[in-house]
């Protein structure tokens, strides 16, 4: 391995002068496989939809595909809307939501021939005006509109629909708030029942009349086949475009000023939430855009080059083309993640070139010309770029090892994108530098040619480095003074650090994994004020199914079966009143029928005991209502479900509670288990989905990280050949990797997906830089024999290039505080203050370490980095 690394050191050191003699192949190759990869850029395929993240024999997406092939899309659109007169029940508002439903259900009638409207995905609008009602007529149940067409004007009437609406049990949030300022428009979609190859719903209805009475949604079934064979049909997972689109064009009617100066609303749902998180990403590209800006200020103030702020961020731009392009070119789908790869390749393409610059730079303030202190930087720092790049590559490929296709993918593409970082860095970088140095005496030494002009222009803005302090230099001073510091008291050093490490391990033993979309923005923002007031006055803004399969036909006709799906309704409500805001079945509906069958007698809203009136019951209110009866069980009478409506919360408490009932339900269909022997209860809906998802990201990126921390230690013990050594080097990386964690345990603040996927970037940066100055020292340590005195010349040297990057990295991490998305504004923050901590880390807590125990690994004449000077 020594041989190896002696080699590699000195071939390094050799790269630019060879670069020099092939450049136009070098630069015919880097433009022809640009333009190529360039091209892949647009061969990418997008998926944002929530089930590509699983597998298709993933239990709990299979749980989701057979509840929405037995009863349709649990996908709806929740409009909670408060009336400004202060009554849902007045005659202007119940005359605008009739409006609203109508224009929504006519909106064929508006398109012109060929066009297509997001609308065709809807296949039911229920309100309060057109919400449907049991009555019996000569013995049978039939099902009629609350209140149709006809709205009275008179007071009275409208004040016997209220009494009349409060008897309905299932009205109360859904249609109207407790105090009738609040009420709902619940539109039902069919997301994510569209079978592969076809389009919506409303693509198979014949014409509409102009009947409004003749419902859009008694024409069309919930998508679903009831044939023995429909378990075979795969569905389209639903586009985000799709969701943004459908609210797009609700919003067109909803808002016109006839509606809106009559009502407030408050949209929930799937497609709303997309809505307003995809305007929150819309941020990501004008922050990252910040972020490059305010590296390149740092970049200029800190080199004092034009040039040295282009070249890092060609760099990194480069690389970004290319590792989109390969991807593109391997037909991989990607998500909005590769914008984390993209900020993985900006930070450690950014810490490559600065290496080298600073390398570049301490060598010419040494009186090196161009070439020299090209060749003595790539001396320096190509080898442990090398050694950075593998272990972070290795790092990330760690995150590789989960069941996520996703997050497989993104560990992959920052894999090839540290590659391409550090390739670009090393046989690119030269021949950059070669055409625009980053000093002055390079232009200087060659003005009397004819790129004299072109020199003087690109050399304009260091005319204005007088005005700028010089940094260098005053870094230089600092750093002189941090051995003598830690030389006082190594050990006091070493027991400060330790004693922080330690409270971040408590800390991270505090921290919660929890990820809240709507605790995701900030606290004034206006999603969490929508959801506040459903939340408060209405059914909630969350839903939940329960699925129910008994195996058997007809044995949803059995009322201890029934009774079993009571009781669980009834226990979900009274022992998780935090969560549950209200539930309904198929035993609300029995219930109902019965009651009103039997002259509206409140003792008689219950589950009859006799199988055969129950059963009688039931074909009654399928004749009154089938669609209703479709929605709640199924044709064989062998599948139901129970939705229940819910308060928003995180993944922590939502997993949690999902797990209890889960618990609860196999408790209360343990009984039934001797009769239906093939009984399946399960926990689903596109929140659970959600939650499962979450759960997933988080632990698995939790293993990743304990893996890559692990794999990387070996790696450094392996490197430095010294078990001594790689202990010491790992030692400065656990406390800026437990840092974040730590520190969110301290202060209560959950960890969410998002956070918890950028702690391999910040392990990346903190690995870099201290296998920069372990290798340094290494050297020096073997060249001199003298600790202290390899100590000094590695932190004068490579302490500049470590703080260079993490100044730069750390102000540009903290441009993502200004996000209105809170993970981003945590990942910004705690990612910036551990960048921070992993600098502090490597100049004062490696140098006590190292003090301490004074490792001095080989002999010089053994030893694989000694070499020239240059």
């Amino acid at each position: 391995m020594k041989k190896v690394l002696k080699r590699l050191t000195l071939y390094f050191e050799t790269v630019p002068d060879q670069l020099r003699r092939i450049k136009w192949i070098v630069w015919a190759l880097f433009v022809g496989i640009t333009v190529f990869l360039t091209f892949g850029i647009f061969r990418v395929s997008f998926d944002m939809t929530l089930e590509s993240w699983f597998s298709d024999d993933d239990p709990a997406k299979k749980a989701l595909t057979q509840f929405r092939k037995e009863f349709g899309s649990d996908d709806s659109v929740f409009i909670v809307y408060r009336a400004k007169d202060g009554d849902v029940f007045s005659e202007n508002s119940l005359k605008v939501v009739h409006a609203i439903r109508e224009e929504i259900l006519s909106f064929r009638s508006r398109l012109k021939t060929g066009e297509y409207s997001m609308l065709e995905h809807i296949n039911k609008v229920d309100t309060i005006v057109s919400a449907n009602i049991l009555e019996v007529k000569t013995d049978a149940l039939i099902s009629k509109k609350f209140i149709g067409n006809d709205i009275p004007s008179d007071l009275k009437s409208r004040e016997i629909l209220r009494k009349k609406a409060l008897k309905e049990k299932q009205f109360p949030l859904l249609y109207f708030s407790k105090d009738y300022q609040y009420g709902g428009i619940l539109i039902r979609t069919d997301f994510g029942t569209i079978p592969i190859g076809e389009s919506a719903s409303y693509n198979k209805l014949e014409e509409q009349t102009d009947d409004f009475e003749i419902e859009m949604e008694d024409n069309i079934s919930t998508g679903v086949d009831f044939k023995e064979n429909a378990y075979d049909i795969k569905y389209k997972p639903v586009d985000v475009k799709e969701y943004t689109g459908l609210m797009e064009e609700i919003e067109k009617i909803i808002y016109q000023d006839k509606y809106s100066s009559q009502l407030e609303y408050f949209p929930v749902g799937n497609a709303p939430m997309m809505r307003v998180m995809m305007e929150l990403m819309s941020e990501t590209g004008p922050l990252l855009l910040a972020m490059i800006f305010t590296m390149a200020i740092l970049l200029w103030i800190l080199f004092r080059s034009l040039s040295s702020v282009i070249w890092p961020i060609l760099i990194v731009v480069f690389s970004s083309i290319w590792t989109v392009g390969i991807l593109g070119w391997a037909g991989v789908t990607i998500t909005n993640m590769i914008t984390l790869t993209i900020l993985f390749i900006l930070a450690v393409g950014m810490a490559y070139a600065v290496h080298i610059l600073s390398g570049y730079l301490f060598f010419t303030a040494k009186g090196q010309n161009h070439q020299q202190a090209i060749r003595s930087a790539f001396r320096k720092s190509a080898l442990p770029c090398l050694l950075t790049s593998v272990t972070t590559m290795v790092g990330m490929l760690a995150v590789t090892i989960t069941p996520i296709y996703h997050i497989a993918i993104f560990g992959i593409g920052s894999a090839i994108g540290v590659m391409l970082a550090f390739l670009f860095t090393v046989y690119l970088l030269p021949l950059l530098m070669d055409i625009w140095p980053p000093v002055d005496n390079a232009g200087k030494q060659i003005k009397a040619s004819r790129f004299a002009i072109i020199r003087a222009i690109v050399f304009l803005p260091n005319k204005f480095n007088r005005l700028i302090p010089n940094i260098p230099a005053i870094l230089q001073r600092a750093l002189n003074q941090v051995l003598p510091w830690v030389q006082k008291s190594p050990g006091t050093f070493i027991v400060i650090f330790m004693s922080i490490f330690l409270i971040c391990i408590y800390g991270a033993t505090q921290v919660k994994i929890d990820t809240n979309m709507i605790e995701s923005t900030r606290e004034n923002s206006i999603l969490r004020k929508i959801y506040k007031v459903v939340d408060k006055h209405m059914m909630g803004t969350q839903n939940l199914e329960i699925f129910i399969d008994i195996g058997e036909e007809d044995a949803l006709k059995d009322p201890d079966v029934l009774k079993a799906m009571d009781q669980l309704q009834q226990k979900i409500k009274e022992d998780y009143p935090q969560f549950v805001i209200r539930t309904h079945s198929l035993v609300d509906i029995v219930k109902d029928s019965y009651q009103v069958l039997n002259e509206d007698r409140p003792e008689m809203y219950k589950i009859p005991d006799n199988p055969q009136v129950l059963s009688q019951t039931l074909f009654l209110f399928n004749n009154a209502n089938p669609d209703d009866r479709r929605r709640l069980v199924s044709d064989d009478y062998s599948r139901s479900h129970i939705s229940v409506q819910l308060h928003n919360a995180g993944s922590y408490l939502y997993n949690g509670f999902f797990n209890r009932v889960q618990a609860d339900m196999d408790q209360i269909f343990k009984p039934l288990h001797s009769r239906y022997p093939m009984i399946r209860t399960s926990v689903t809906g596109s929140l659970a989905l959600m939650m499962k998802l979450t759960d997933y990201i988080s632990w698995a990126q939790a293993r990743s990280l304990a893996l890559a921390i692990g794999i990387i230690s070996i790696i450094l013990f392996f490197l430095f050949g010294s078990m001594r050594i790689g202990i010491l080097s790992i030692v400065p990386n656990l406390l800026p990797a437990t840092l974040t964690f730590g520190l969110l345990g301290i202060f209560g603040i959950p960890l969410d997906s998002d956070t918890l996927i950028i702690a391999p970037v910040i392990i990346g940066i903190a690995v870099d830089d201290t296998i920069h100055f372990i290798t340094h020292y290494q050297r020096e340590v073997i060249e001199s024999g003298d600790v202290v005195d390899a100590l000094k010349k590695t932190i004068n040297e490579v302490g500049q290039a470590i703080t260079f990057t993490s100044l730069i990295l750390g102000f540009g991490f903290f441009i993502m505080s200004f996000s209105s998305y809170m993970s981003m504004v945590k990942t910004g923050i705690f990612g910036s203050i551990a960048i921070f901590v992993a600098l502090l880390c490597d100049l004062f807590l490696l140098p006590a370490l190292i003090l301490i125990f004074k490792p001095k690994f080989a002999q010089k004449s053994s030893h694989v980095f000694v070499g020239k000077s240059a």
